[in-house]
This record gives C-alpha cells, sequence and structure tokens, in this order.
C-alpha cells in the first residue's frame, strides 16, 4: 500500500505556513478523494483503497516518529513511501519528484531518515523560494505565504495530488519524467 506523507506542524497557527505544504497537499488529496480523517497516536491517517495519507501531528522536528509508526502499519516495503515536503532549494510553485537523496538540512526529513535508517524513499518536492535564500531560515519556513503567493501555491497542492496519483498508476519514474519536466505553476516576476 502507498503512503503518503505530508509534513508539517500541527495547530492553528502553524496553518498555511511554509513548513506545512506537505500537509496541504495530502489535505487536499483527501478532499479529492472524499476521505475522513483519523487519529492514531502521532499522527492522523486517511486511507484509501491504494494508499494511505499521513499527517504527522508531533513537530516537523520529530516527524519520523509517526513515519516510522505508518511505515510499521501500512508499509510492505519503503519504495511505497512518499514523504511530501516544503522545499528552499526550489522556487515557489514548483514541484519535483525524487527518490532518495540527502536532506538538504530539512529538519524534517533529518528525523524521518533518522528513525528509518535510510534516505531510500520518495519524496515531492514542493517550492517555497521566493527568489533568494533568507538568514533566518527558520523563520521564514514558519512564515504564513501572502495572498499573491497563494495563487503558486494552490497550484502547487493541485500540481502535488498529481504527482500522487502518476506515482501509483504509472511509478516513480514516468511520473518523475513528467512531473519533473512540466512547471506549470511557476509565473512570470511581476513587472517582468
Amino acid at each position: 500500500m502507498w503512503i503518503f506523507v505530508g509534513l508539517g506542524n500541527p495547530g492553528r497557527a502553524y496553518r498555511n505556513t511554509r513548513h506545512n505544504l506537505g500537509w496541504l497537499a495530502v489535505e487536499a488529496f483527501a478532499e479529492k478523494n472524499n476521505l475522513d480523517w483519523e487519529g492514531m497516536n502521532s499522527l492522523l491517517y486517511a486511507k484509501g483503497e491504494e494508499f494511505v495519507l499521513v499527517r504527522p501531528v508531533t513537530f516537523m522536528n520529530l516527524s519520523g516518529k509517526a513515519v516510522r509508526q505508518a511505515v510499521k502499519t501500512w508499509a510492505d516495503n519503503l519504495e511505497e513511501l512518499v514523504v511530501i515536503h516544503d522545499d528552499i532549494d526550489l522556487p515557489l510553485g514548483r514541484v519535483k519528484i525524487k527518490f532518495g537523496g540527502g536532506t538538504a538540512g530539512h529538519r524534517g526529513l533529518e528525523s524521518v531518515v533518522m528513525e528509518l535508517g535510510t534516505h531510500q524513499f520518495g519524496r515531492i518536492r514542493m517550492g517555497i523560494n521566493i527568489g533568494y535564500k533568507p538568514a533566518n531560515l527558520a523563520d521564514f519556513v514558519l512564515q504564513k505565504f501572502t495572498e499573491q503567493e497563494m495563487e503558486r501555491v494552490d497550484c502547487a497542492v493541485e500540481r502535488a495530488c498529481e504527482a500522487m496519483d502518476m506515482i501509483m498508476s504509472l511509478g516513480f519514474q514516468e511520473a518523475m519524467n513528467k512531473i519533473n519536466g512540466e512547471n506549470p505553476c511557476s509565473f512570470p516576476k511581476e513587472g517582468a
């Protein structure tokens, strides 16, 4: 069974913050598939026929605990685990799929790697870069998106939902080729 984990922080204060893009993506996918959320220890989950969506209710830096619990409960192997997360190395609106690789300092991914003991799982990376890397990244990722940014965010969330569908129907490599090769959510900068 496929497991799609959307990383984020629990609580109303973190809703629509840059660090919660993974949560937004799995929430949208649950809504699209008419699924309800249920609770289990350190996570919320919504189960479809071929997949389960997971939102850790630990804070970002402890996400691995919830991911380990999800894998233990539903995974046959780690090849069916996909972690959806914000990525400062991609521009806002950009969505990319990858399998394995490093964490680039993302504390949620670091926690997942530490708990699972491997980097070998899928990721859907959702860009949050707005043209520069802020000096204080910790504050930046906890900021709410602006109204102007929400058009790109909504598009990226829809794109992440498409990526989940493609991963399940086409497999990682073909989904990667399709999603990574297109960039429908990027818009020209103002005044360009």
